[in-house]
C-alpha cells in the first residue's frame, strides 16, 4: 500500500454491495447497533478470520460511509495491515492502491455481513445465542494484543508459525536422509512441509527415523508424520506446533463445512472435522456404511460423536431421518432427549433399554426388506424411488465395550444389523473409549469398516481400531485419524463443540 497514505484513507468513502447493505441494515436493527459502521467493523472482523476470498463479482451499490466512521486514527493502520496481509497471504490482490483496497474491503464486507446473517439465523435468532457465538469464536483465537508490529499474528486462518524449513533439513541429515523444503502449509495444529527427497530410496530412513527426527526437532515427545506428496520423490512431513499456536475449528467452521452440502435427505453426509491444513473431512454414512469411533478416555470421542450426529441433524428433517441412540452408560446423550429426530421418540438408556432396542431395530430391519421385496427391487434407495417413504435410521451406541460386556445377545445383535442394514436404510455409528479385540472382533469388525480413531495408549488399541499403527502417536484434544474403506488414513483435528453448542443444534 506504499502509494496511498492513511490520510488518504481516513479522507475517502467506503461501500459494500447491495445485497451486504440490506443485510448491514437488518443486522443493524436485529442487534440494536446504532451505525452501519458498527455492523461493517463486525462483519469485516468476520470474514478476516477465514481464507482466501472467491472470485464472486461483488457490486458497489451499497450506501457509502466515510472511512471516519470505520476506522479512527488510532486504528486504522491495523484494519489496513489486516486487510492487505489477508491478500497477500491468500493472493487475492496482484496490485496496490486505493482501488485495490476499497476492492478488498468491499468483499470482506460483504462476505462477512452474510456469514453474520447466518450466524443470526443459526442462532435461531435469539440475541443471546447469537452474541454467544462472537464471543466463542472470539476466545478461541490467540491471546495476544493487537499492535501494527504483530497485524498479522490475529489472523485466525493466517497465524504465522515459526518456519522450522531450515532446521527440518538439518534434523533429516541427522538420520541419513537429504532433502530439500518446496514449501510448508500452517495447518490448525501442524506444518506441513513438502519435501523433495534427493534419494528415493532414503524413504525408508525417514520412516524408521522419525522418533530421532522428533527428538532432533525438540518436540516434546510428539511426533512428526509423513504421507506421499504430489510429485516424483516428494513427501509431506507435518510437524506439531507447541499448544498455543494451535488453532480451533468449532461450530461454526462444522456449518461452513456442510452449507456446501445440499439438504435433499438422499445422503448421510457428516464431517467429524478438518484435515491437517484445515479443510473440512467429509463423508457420507450412507457409503460407509458404519463407522467406529475409538479413543482414550479425555481425548475427544464424545464430541466426535456429537458432531457426527448434530450434521445428520443439520442435513435432515425428521421425516428423512431418524436417531436410535443407546446409551449404557447413562451420561452421554441426555442434550437429544426432547428431540425430534429421535426414533418412535425415545432413547435407550441402560443396558436393557439398548438390548431392546436393538431387538427392534432388526425387527425393523426386517419389516422394511419384506416392504423391498414387494416393491420388486434391491435397497432402500431403489425402493424410495418407488414411494416407500421411511427415514434412515442411524442407530449410536456410546459405549460399545459397556454394552457388550453386560448384554451377551448384543453383539449378535450388532452384527446382523452391521451385515444386512445397509440395504434397509439403517446405518450404525459405535463408539468406545476401551477398543480391544473382545469389544471389537469377528464379523463386527469386518462389517464396519470405516474408522476414526482419537488418541489412544498403546498401538495395540490402534490396530484395533484402524487395522494400522498410528493413533498411540497422536496430540489429543480431538486429533484423530479417519479411515474409510478403500482409501488411506487422513489425520484430521475434531471440532471443538461445546455442550451449549451441540443443544443449539439439535434444537432444530
Amino acid at each position: 500500500m506504499s502509494s496511498v497514505s492513511l490520510q488518504q484513507i481516513m479522507a475517502a468513502r467506503f461501500r459494500t454491495s447491495a445485497h451486504a447493505d440490506n443485510q448491514t441494515k437488518t443486522l443493524m436493527e436485529v442487534l440494536g447497533l446504532s451505525t452501519k459502521a458498527a455492523v461493517a467493523r463486525l462483519a469485516i472482523g468476520r470474514s478476516l478470520g477465514l481464507g482466501a476470498l472467491t472470485d464472486e463479482q461483488v457490486d458497489a451499490k451499497g450506501l457509502e460511509i466515510p472511512a471516519s466512521s470505520l476506522f479512527t486514527q488510532d486504528d486504522v493502520a491495523i484494519w489496513v495491515g489486516l486487510v492487505l496481509t489477508h491478500a497477500k497471504t491468500f493472493g487475492n490482490a496482484t496490485t496496490e492502491g486505493m482501488d485495490t483496497f476499497r476492492s478488498q474491503l468491499r468483499q470482506h464486507w460483504h462476505r462477512g455481513a452474510g456469514l453474520l446473517y447466518e450466524d443470526w439465523k443459526n442462532s435461531n435468532e435469539d440475541f443471546d445465542n447469537f452474541v454467544g457465538t462472537l464471543v466463542k469464536r472470539r476466545a478461541d483465537l490467540p491471546d495476544r494484543s493487537i499492535t501494527a508490529s504483530a497485524i498479522t499474528r490475529v489472523m485466525p486462518e493466517a497465524a504465522p508459525a515459526d518456519d522450522q524449513s531450515a532446521q527440518l533439513v538439518r534434523s533429516l541429515s541427522e538420520i541419513g536422509v537429504n532433502g530439500e523444503v518446496k514449501g510448508f502449509i500452517h495447518g490448525p495444529r501442524v506444518t506441513q512441509y513438502k519435501v523433495t527427497l534427493r534419494d528415493v530410496n532414503q524413504l525408508d530412513k525417514l520412516k524408521r527415523g522419525l522418533e530421532r527426527l522428533a527428538l532432533s526437532m525438540n518436540l516434546q515427545q510428539q511426533m512428526p508424520s509423513w504421507s506421499a506428496g504430489d510429485g516424483a520423490r516428494t513427501v509431506l512431513i507435518d510437524i506439531p506446533r507447541p499448544r498455543d499456536t494451535w488453532r480451533v475449528a468449532g461450530k461454526q467452521a462444522l456449518l461452513e463445512a456442510l452449507s456446501a452440502v445440499p439438504s435433499d435427505g438422499q445422503n448421510l453426509t457428516v464431517s467429524p472435522g478438518v484435515d491437517v491444513v484445515g479443510k473440512p473431512i467429509q463423508f457420507d454414512l450412507a457409503n460407509a456404511p458404519h463407522v467406529l469411533v475409538g479413543g482414550a478416555t479425555g481425548q475427544g470421542k464424545s464430541v466426535c460423536v456429537h458432531s457426527l450426529l448434530v450434521s445428520l441433524i443439520t442435513k435432515h428433517s425428521p421425516s428423512t431421518l431418524r436417531l436410535a441412540l443407546m446409551d449404557p452408560k447413562q451420561v452421554e446423550f441426555g442434550v437429544y432427549s426432547k428431540s425430534r429426530f429421535l426414533w418412535r421418540d425415545r432413547m435407550a438408556i441402560g443396558a436393557a433399554e439398548c438390548g431392546t432396542m436393538l431387538d427392534d431395530l432388526n425387527l425393523e430391519m426386517d419389516d422394511r426388506y419384506r416392504r423391498i421385496r414387494e416393491l420388486g427391487v434391491n435397497n432402500f434407495a431403489e425402493a424410495t424411488k418407488k414411494g416407500m417413504n421411511v427415514p434412515f435410521i442411524v442407530a449410536c451406541v456410546d459405549e460399545l465395550a459397556d454394552l457388550v460386556t453386560q448384554d451377551r445377545d448384543a453383539e449378535g445383535q450388532l452384527v446382523r444389523l452391521a451385515t444386512m442394514a445397509r440395504a434397509a436404510g439403517i446405518h450404525l455409528i459405535l463408539a468406545t473409549q476401551r477398543p480391544d479385540a473382545q469389544t471389537f472382533r469377528g464379523q463386527l469388525r469386518s462389517n464396519v469398516t470405516a474408522r476414526i480413531a482419537l488418541t489412544v495408549q498403546k498401538s495395540s488399541e490402534s490396530q484395533i481400531i484402524l487395522d494400522e499403527p498410528g493413533a498411540e502417536d497422536l496430540l489429543g484434544r480431538g486429533d484423530m485419524i479417519v479411515k474409510l474403506s478403500g482409501a488411506d488414513a487422513t489425520r484430521a483435528h475434531g471440532y471443538l463443540l461445546s455442550l451449549a453448542d451441540v443443544e443449539t443444534l439439535v434444537r432444530k
